[in-house]
């Protein structure tokens, strides 16, 4: 069995993401909290210093994360994007409809 080259979508619409902001000189904080990392980012761009606030940073530990408010990881307009950190965001996410279950009823399939 040849080994095929397995591409998550999900990663890749990330890395688009957070690489439209960076491009767009959002600054690298929470929109929620305000608080930003004590460490630059491992992808980070060579002006990264001019979007992040030193004043911020207090989180050790967690990346900011590129959230897309309308959760269509798809579009990576920077309108439609902003930095959270894990905590907000997973707050935000829960608040909307992703990530809910959906519960099959048909019990036919399990017996």
């Amino acid at each position: 069995m040849k080994d095929e080259l397995v591409i998550d979508w999900r990663s890749t619409g990330r890395r688009k993401a957070r690489r439209s902001l960076f491009n767009a000189r959002v600054d690298f904080c929470c929109v929620e909290c305000g608080k930003t990392t004590r460490e630059p980012p491992k992808d980070a761009p060579v002006f990264f210093d001019e979007i992040w606030p030193y004043e911020r940073r207090v989180l050790s530990g967690q990346a900011l994360q590129a959230d897309h408010e309308s959760k269509d990881l798809h579009n990576n307009n920077v309108e439609d994007l902003n930095w959270r950190c894990a905590s907000c965001h997973k707050k935000r996410d829960m608040q909307t409809e992703k990530g809910e279950s959906t519960i099959v009823n048909d019990i036919a399939d399990y017996l």
